[in-house]
């Protein structure tokens, strides 16, 4: 376990019990509320969240369809909050670069502002595209700053301590999909929020 690891999961056990009052529960909320509006899903679809927090979006995904529901974080403490929380639910701890699932297991996979906090980020989409079924999908929210990039990426982001906090371009973000297997589906940016949704080839 790499140092930015550490301190992603200690800051999240820190705030785990109080997640959505927390800065980052309020930044990631409309990201979240986006995505629930936005996604298209099938009873019976498999749909894992990667870096789930405190469950609260997979929870409200399986309220809008009858999936089955999965969810992986870094943070012990926020699994167990999901846990404490929410019936129904497969919560494991895990990062987002080894992901324990099958091949081609998954109809959706997302990944809602966890990205960024990852130390090889290829590594989570070769993951995604192997846990995803053929024409599967996979969502990824980004922050979007572009302006104040390289002031974020390396003067605000080593002040931090909750992992490698660099920011994506959604040309980047195209570039890492379509490098690993996936076709770009649809790309939404409004203020700092960008989402990229993207389809598992189905070779």
């Amino acid at each position: 376990m790499n140092k930015h690891e550490l301190q992603s999961i200690q800051k999240y056990n820190r705030i785990a019990s109080d997640y959505d009052n927390s800065f980052d529960g309020k930044f990631t909320a409309k990201f979240k509320q986006k995505i629930l509006d936005t996604v298209l899903l099938n009873d019976g679809d498999r749909v894992l969240d990667v870096g789930c927090g405190n469950g609260s979006l997979i929870y409200a995904l399986k309220q809008k369809a009858d999936i089955h529901a999965y969810g992986i974080d870094i943070s012990p403490q926020m699994i167990a909050e999901c846990r404490k929380r929410y019936d129904g639910i497969d919560f494991k701890v895990s990062n987002g670069e080894q992901i324990p699932f099958e091949d081609n297991y998954f109809d959706t996979v997302i990944i809602c502002c966890v990205l960024h906090h990852l130390n090889n980020p290829q590594s989570f989409f070769t993951q995604a595209h192997r846990i995803l079924k053929p024409n599967g999908t996979l969502i990824i929210g980004e922050p979007k700053f572009f302006l104040l990039k390289p002031f974020i990426d390396y003067i605000i982001s080593p002040l931090l301590k909750a992992g490698d906090n660099k920011l994506f371009t959604h040309k980047k973000l195209k570039r890492l999909a379509t490098e690993n297997g996936f076709i770009i589906k649809d790309i939404y940016k409004k203020k700092f929020m960008q989402l990229l949704s993207v389809s598992k080839t189905a070779y």
